[in-house]
């Protein structure tokens, strides 16, 4: 399973939503529309039109870290930093899926326990998403996986050379940001992607 994650700041091309359409149309499993320095009605404004191209193109759609928009727009999922797991607790019952991003084996493990029905652990190599941040590596990736009986995604630094290590680590998947953002052809890049991805 591919997740592309979005990051406007970086898109290759001058429209971001072009960008989203582009990557859409190479068909990642979902993307998650992870843009958050946003005041609500501007988020909201992208978040319904990246709903509307994932609809137009059958891919799962998911909202980062904004809880009423996500809940508004009825695809059934959120994405949450792992501090804001707990703190919100009150307000998750409706989601189906309950995306959580953790660093270690302990939130990993507390993630689960709170109601975390997918996990995303990174950063795994190192990204330009996170400067001067040391991969936490394979083996780490490794016991996140064995700790915990719901999905693990591994992301941070996934390319094309390197996602078949998370595969074979016990991910279900992996998240792509930059590969896919950066890219005048992601159509190119998921199909690489897509060969990794298989041989789980």
């Amino acid at each position: 399973m591919i997740i592309a994650i979005t990051d406007r700041k970086i898109s290759a091309t001058r429209d971001f939503l072009e960008q989203v359409e582009a990557i859409a149309y190479s068909n990642p499993d979902m993307i998650i529309l992870r843009e958050k320095d946003l005041s609500d009605s501007e988020y909201r404004y992208l978040a319904i039109e990246c709903q509307r191209i994932c609809s137009y193109h059958n891919i799962k759609f998911c909202v980062n870290s904004y809880i009423n928009i996500a809940d508004s727009l009825g695809d059934g999922r959120v994405q949450l930093p792992f501090a804001s797991l707990k703190a919100n607790a009150d307000k998750l019952s409706r989601f189906e899926e309950i995306w959580v991003s953790v660093h270690s084996v302990t939130e990993a493990k507390e993630a689960e326990e709170a109601g975390a029905t997918h996990l995303i652990y990174g950063n795994v190599f190192e990204t330009p998403c996170k400067p001067g941040a040391k991969g936490r590596g394979i083996k780490d990736l490794k016991e996140v996986c064995s700790a915990v009986k719901i999905p693990v995604f591994a992301t941070g630094g996934i390319e094309i050379n390197n996602a078949e290590k998370v595969i074979e680590a016990g991910c279900k998947g992996f998240c792509v940001r930059s590969l896919l953002m950066q890219s005048g052809n992601p159509l190119a890049e998921m199909e690489g992607l897509k060969e990794r991805d298989k041989k789980k």
